[in-house]
């Protein structure tokens, strides 16, 4: 019988670790190894940005690597708030809320989605996407 609270509960561990891993301060360098540790090479990203633009781990990681080391962004502090899973044999999806804050200016929120599939033993993401919160666009009252 599976045990989906364990299953969730190993997804919610996996996007907080994302955050924290590709968050960073001048005291603390983001990990980005710790980052794409659970995404497939194949997975499908796609940014908030419109029109949408699908991308894959390895250049969204650059693209924030660069922004880390040219110090485009001095700090950047992104953090999970609240995340529903839903768990069905081998795949899972999730949705969550996050706040993130770029060079100590305003707090922002929005929300990802994530697909997962268990592989090899563990989770891994097959696609997620995200998209920021505005004033036309508020978060839905389960992700607050």
């Amino acid at each position: 019988m599976a045990d989906y609270a364990k299953d969730e509960a190993r997804i919610r561990e996996i996007v907080e670790q994302m955050f924290e891993a590709i968050s960073w301060s001048g005291e603390k360098a983001p990990d980005f190894g710790a980052f794409s540790g659970a995404v497939r090479k194949d997975a499908v990203l796609v940014p908030a940005a419109r029109p949408a633009g699908p991308t894959d781990i390895d250049s969204f990681v650059g693209r924030m690597s660069g922004l880390y080391e040219s110090g485009g962004m001095k700090t950047f502090d992104e953090r999970a708030n609240k995340t529903i899973v839903k768990v069905f044999g081998n795949l899972a999806v999730a949705i969550g809320s996050y706040q993130a804050q770029i060079d100590g200016g305003s707090v922002g929120r929005g929300a990802n989605g994530f697909l997962f599939v268990r592989n090899e033993g563990d989770w891994q993401i097959a696609a997620m996407g995200w998209d920021s919160e505005d004033e036309g666009k508020p978060l839905p009252a389960e992700l607050v």
